[in-house]
């Protein structure tokens, strides 16, 4: 399996550099490349840049936090307290705040 890179071009480029092949630079309609992305059976991790996740509808950013296959990690310095619920749930496969 591969990792993909979902972003801004600042946001890419340290990804790119690291030697990622898969980068994916963030167009206006982002739920595009974020298809695109799923339609690959290559790609098992995706890392996304949290503002990509802002510019997308509420059911379709619950969706793709919820894929196992790929599983989409979003990076970010203020992440919410779902979503950190969710991940937290994807990774161990139980829910610890219950």
């Amino acid at each position: 399996m591969r990792i993909a890179v979902l972003g801004s071009s600042e946001f890419t480029l340290g990804f790119m550099l690291t030697g990622i092949k898969d980068i994916i630079e963030v167009s206006d309609n982002p739920i595009n490349e974020i298809n695109k992305i799923r339609e690959d059976p290559n790609i098992g991790i995706v890392i996304v840049e949290h503002s990509v996740l802002d510019q997308i509808e509420e059911l379709d950013k619950e969706e793709i936090e919820d894929s196992v296959s790929p599983v989409f990690i979003s990076l970010s310095t203020n992440i919410e307290q779902d979503s950190l619920k969710r991940l937290i749930k994807k990774s161990i496969g139980i829910d610890v705040y219950r």
